[in-house]
This record gives C-alpha cells, structure tokens and sequence, in this order.
C-alpha cells in the first residue's frame, strides 16, 4: 500500500473511532507519516462540555477530560494492522 492511501485509511479510522465512542467526530481528520512517526491532526474536535469550560476560561479541565478520554482509545489505535513498509 502507498503511504498516501495508508494516511487517508489512517484518517478514516480515526474519525470513524472517534464518532463510536464520543457520539461525534472531528471535522477533518489529516494524517501524516514521516517515519518513524505518524502523526494525525484533528479538526473541529470540541466537544460540548469542552467549549463549556472553554467559554469559562478552565482551560486545564480541558486538557485533563481530552487527555482521560484519549486514554480510553490508545490501546485500540496502537493495535491498528499497518501494512506498509517504510524506505528511509
């Protein structure tokens, strides 16, 4: 598989993640691979309760929730099967 077909399956899942478990998806989801990384950026991510306290300035509640929900996925997404070999 190509590394861009590989990104564009990458992003899919994690949308399509995202929407089973928080009842909602990111806007956009970009995937980038420059080994030895993967790196995926989500757009338009905010959940309710999150611009709630956004909108009260407890930014660190913020970070805290995302970081407790992402716990929750992380084995999931490392468990992902990559099938593409990487040329240096």
């Amino acid at each position: 598989m190509d590394k861009t077909k590989l990104e564009k399956e990458l992003s899919s899942y994690m949308g399509r993640l995202l929407r089973e478990n928080f009842g909602r998806g990111p806007g956009g989801v970009f995937t980038v691979i420059s080994p030895p990384f993967i790196t995926v950026y989500f757009k338009a991510f905010l959940l309710p309760l999150e611009k709630a306290l956004l909108d009260k300035g407890q930014v660190i509640y913020v970070q805290k929730t995302r970081d407790l929900l992402m716990e929750t996925l992380i084995e999931e997404i490392k468990g992902y099967p990559i099938k593409y070999t990487f040329r240096y």
